[in-house]
């Protein structure tokens, strides 16, 4: 296998857990040339990744409207002529990309897409998780069975995120501009989510940060997506101390720099939650409809929160759920012991100006 094409177009969180794979794969193969196909938006969080010769972006937009960009990338493919294709996606399109690429071995989920592939490890649906059928396992060892199919030994699941020291450089100047202080504590609310059902209610992230700031004098970081201003600025309102907004458009690996910056982390079940998780910055991770066994940070030093539910995992992104009671069960009390005794650690272990 000299030439070797990985597949992974979506989301921000799915790419960062396949890290443990790619590095897996550069260990089994180490002379092969490895590519990976992903999202346009999500190529930065690989192209400084030394296991990877080769970042291919997809417009995935583009591609949805017409056949211009998927007939540039299948050219693109074809031209490399890969030995070896491996499908972390479970889509039909990419089954399809894999295929067109001309790989003789194709490495992917049996179900519900897998027609195309030679190699076919079956999949865990939402549904029969919670109909017992099955166990849930961790979306690593996921991608691990895909690599075990063909022989390849994994077993080391730390994830990796690789930033350069121009991003570090960035993050220094964000926070000095943002007249943030080096030898505070810095604690980071990520009200956001990907699906508003996922998201904890922004008066109890508030409380969290005045809890933070008034018996740890920690400095609150408030990060959030492009579209996610409104809900920041919501959750900066209903604070009565002062927190920093670094709500925005800010690239993904400046975005992991900031995140590295901070003592602990806390979130809902999204895509920067992964991205801390990588940059090994202690996380507290709020999860309600998300299928917390797969997708949990799974180092000691993050803990997850949540209650169960009987419709939980939830099918991906429904809108039909009228309470949303999974994340309101999670109390400020319960997700403030958590905290303080974090931030008690931290500041046992680090000395930080009182």
């Amino acid at each position: 296998m000299k030439n070797i094409l990985l597949i992974r177009l979506s989301s921000l969180g799915d790419i960062v857990l396949t890290s443990p794979a790619i590095r897996a794969v550069r260990q089994h193969f180490p002379q092969a040339h490895i590519s990976m196909l992903v999202a346009k938006q999500s190529a930065d969080l690989l192209t400084e990744n030394p296991h990877l010769d080769e970042v291919i972006p997809f417009d995935r937009k583009a591609g949805n409207k017409d056949t211009g960009e998927m007939r540039r990338i299948i050219r693109l493919l074809r031209e490399q002529r890969f030995d070896l294709a491996i499908d972390f996606q479970r889509k039909f399109r990419t089954s399809l990309l894999a295929y067109l690429s001309g790989a003789k071995c194709r490495v992917g989920y049996h179900q519900p897409n897998g027609v195309l592939c030679t190699v076919r490890v079956p999949e865990h649906s939402n549904k029969a998780i919670r109909a017992g059928r099955i166990a849930s396992a961790h979306a690593i060892d996921r991608y691990f069975d895909l690599l075990h199919a063909i022989g390849v030994e994994a077993t080391d699941r730390t994830l990796e995120l690789f930033i350069t020291d121009a991003d570090r450089d960035f993050s220094c100047e964000i926070l000095a501009t943002k007249d943030i202080e080096a030898n505070r504590m810095k604690i980071g609310l990520f009200p956001g989510a990907g699906w508003k059902l996922r998201e904890w209610m922004p008066d109890r992230f508030a409380s969290i940060g005045d809890r933070a700031a008034e018996h740890f004098d920690a400095q609150v970081l408030l990060f959030g997506g492009p579209h996610e201003g409104e809900l920041v600025q919501q959750v900066e309102n209903l604070m009565t101390t002062e927190a920093i907004s670094l709500a925005g458009t800010l690239p993904i690996r400046q975005l992991a720099a900031l995140i590295e910056r901070c003592d602990l982390f806390v979130t809902n079940d999204t895509g920067p939650m992964h991205v801390a998780a990588a940059m090994h910055t202690p996380t507290v991770a709020l999860f309600g409809p998300g299928d917390h066994i797969r997708f949990q940070p799974r180092d000691p030093i993050h803990t997850t929160i949540r209650h169960h539910v009987p419709c939980n995992p939830c099918k991906q992104f429904t809108n039909k759920c009228k309470n949303n009671i999974c994340m309101k069960l999670i109390t400020v009390d319960e997700v403030w012991e958590t905290v303080h005794q974090n931030l008690s650690n931290i500041r046992e272990s680090v000395t930080y100006s009182q």
